[in-house]
């Protein structure tokens, strides 16, 4: 059971990163600048660096290089809108994991201060602050409250973030317990091309980096009280988005 227990954790660790990678990907369309780069700075609730994540942005492209944590090691996730698709890369193995981008899926997310739950359905309401310098930029501060509704089940978060008109990225975003994210070392131009390319000489992986491999498991049918996973509108019950697909369909 632990060793369930921990690929359901890993399963969440590299889901919640790679939908606020897609709210990245998605936003920074939207400010003045849309090629950069700069680094994700996880900070806890005294200020001490936990992590940091490198981010780039190029017209719509986006790539996030993530630290190795826990038991996984580092990983790349790489966005491309253009291609619908977006490409998990596991740095150790030297393999990646494709999926497809659901174009309905992306204009509906919205992150409002947290990412959007893979599942599920939120309501953000926001507070204007003021504004305030952050980084060196003008930003505005806002209080946003998060109500995400899963499987029957409600809960509600609220964090204050300060966004800038150049960056949809916010530059700050702090949580209620003190921890926060920031956007330091920011580096406005042009970006090489071929950080949003699968390496040459990586292996396409039927599996999220860092999971083992399932596909000789019983199908959760088989399991009592489960679904069978290939049943859309029995997992759409249970609070995935219509046309959301699993890995393999």
């Amino acid at each position: 059971m632990y060793g369930m227990r921990a690929a359901s954790r890993k399963a969440l660790i590299v889901s919640c990163l790679a939908v606020a990678v897609l709210w990245w990907a998605v936003e920074a369309r939207a400010g003045s600048v849309s090629d950069y780069a700069g680094d994700m700075v996880s900070l806890d609730a005294a200020g001490k660096v936990e992590n940091t994540s490198r981010l780039f942005f190029s017209g719509g492209k986006a790539r996030v290089e993530i630290p190795a944590q826990e038991d996984m090691g580092p990983m790349v996730i790489i966005v491309r809108p253009d291609r619908k698709v977006q490409w998990m890369i596991d740095v150790k193995a030297r393999t990646y994991f494709e999926q497809p981008l659901d174009e309905k899926a992306l204009a509906g997310m919205n992150r409002g201060g947290a990412p959007a739950m893979p599942m599920g359905e939120s309501t953000v309401k926001e507070e204007p602050l003021g504004s305030e310098k952050v980084n060196g930029y003008d930003t505005r501060k806002k209080r946003v409250t998060v109500t995400s509704r899963m499987m029957g089940h409600a809960r509600t978060s609220v964090s204050t973030v300060w966004t800038a008109d150049e960056f949809d990225v916010p530059l700050r975003e702090r949580g209620e317990t003190g921890e926060t994210e920031e956007f330091r070392n920011i580096k406005v131009g042009a970006q090489p091309a071929a950080l949003f390319e699968v390496p040459q000489g990586y292996t396409r992986s039927k599996n999220m980096p860092g999971m083992p491999d399932m596909s000789g498991m019983p199908d959760m049918k088989d399991m009592p009280g489960m679904p069978d996973m290939k049943d859309m509108k029995a997992l759409e019950g249970m609070g995935m988005p219509p046309g959301m697909k699993l890995p393999g369909q």
